[in-house]
């Protein structure tokens, strides 16, 4: 956009000048603004909702898989109950719609088994591919990434195979 060609009427209609409000103004207008934010939130439909706690959901798995620490409540199975609490539906209901056993999903969710790739996929066309097959296994791989560093018997059993190691001088 070239700004010669905008006249300075309409270059000073595009900001907005900051009011000078008296502490009861402004604890007027917050709470002009909270009961007309109250008034929407309580007039939206069942879509909504389940579209505003799926995109919630759906950002709280892409923020903790991009943290560097690994919070062990912060499973899979943590991400998979959460989903299924906000679909108001019984977890025999979902297992159904996944086509798996309910004792399979009942393993997931208490994590006592690990998810297979169909899963993650599966999860993904559940959702209408909001939340990606991809963002699901990512939780197993940061999951299996704490076990491997943290494991430390493995990682000395493995240790022990190891003949040799390259040198690296500084």
């Amino acid at each position: 956009m070239n700004l010669d060609e905008i006249a300075p009427e309409e270059i000073v209609d595009g900001f907005m000048l900051p009011a000078k409000m008296t502490l009861e103004q402004k604890r007027q207008a917050d709470e002009q603004l909270a009961s007309i934010r109250h008034e929407r939130l309580a007039n939206r439909s069942q879509q909504e909702r389940l579209y505003g706690q799926l995109l919630q959901l759906k950002i709280q798995m892409e923020d903790y898989i991009k943290q560097d620490t690994f919070d062990p409540k912060k499973n899979f199975a943590y991400f998979l109950n959460s989903y299924i609490e906000l679909l108001h539906k019984r977890k025999a209901e979902v297992a159904t719609e996944l086509d798996i056993h309910k004792t399979k999903l009942s393993q997931l969710l208490s994590g006592n088994r690990e998810p297979s790739e169909d899963i993650f996929i599966r999860l993904e066309f559940h959702s209408n591919r909001f939340i990606s097959a991809r963002d699901w296994f990512r939780l197993l791989v940061k999951q299996q990434e704490n076990h491997m560093m943290t494991n430390t018997s493995l990682r000395n059993k493995e240790k022990k195979h190891v003949k040799g190691h390259v040198e690296i001088k500084f």
